[in-house]
């Protein structure tokens, strides 16, 4: 039941980030950096940069009791998603885990796209990701994150060294 629910939260956050970089990359096609804005890591020691601009952004709701923020970094052929949930409004904290807490799911969820198409996501059961937020303005937000995602038939892809700074949509 749980694994089911959190499979059907992951497909209802993957499909809203999406949305949102679609709606945002409209509004700037050029590969220019002139905000500085970007989402980077290493992936299994290996850098990876998201710096096209409108490509790179943030975005706040809340559905009932539960809020949540999403941080996204993509390309023509790949794409980091960042995101937290918590009970209580997102503000500059550490979010980690990812855990039932009453009606309310609260934690750090991470996604990568890799340029060959495999998709790699933190474990539903075990999750050992970590997203902190360090800066929350009116136009920008800013942080760092880590984690161990998997793939199905894939070695475990650890994720290092994670910093953005993403245009805030909201």
């Amino acid at each position: 039941m749980k694994k089911h629910l959190f499979k059907k939260i992951v497909t209802q956050v993957l499909v809203f980030s999406f949305f949102i970089g679609l709606s945002v990359s409209c509004q700037n096609d050029d590969n220019e950096t002139e905000g500085g804005y970007y989402v980077r890591f290493k992936a299994n020691g290996q850098q990876v940069e998201f710096t096209v601009q409108g490509a790179t952004i943030a975005a706040f709701a809340q559905a009932g009791n539960t809020y949540n923020a999403v941080f996204t970094g993509y390309d023509s052929s790949s794409n980091v998603g960042l995101q937290v949930y918590d009970n209580k409004e997102i503000t500059m904290a550490t979010y980690s885990g990812y855990t039932l807490s009453g009606s309310s799911f609260i934690g750090a969820l991470i996604h990568y796209k890799d340029n060959l198409g495999t998709l790699y996501s933190q474990d539903a059961l075990n999750p050992t990701t970590s997203i902190t937020i360090s800066e929350i303005t009116s136009s920008a937000v800013k942080g760092t994150f880590s984690g161990i995602l998997k793939a199905s038939g894939k070695p475990d892809l650890s994720i290092t060294q994670g910093e953005f700074f993403v245009w805030r949509s909201n």
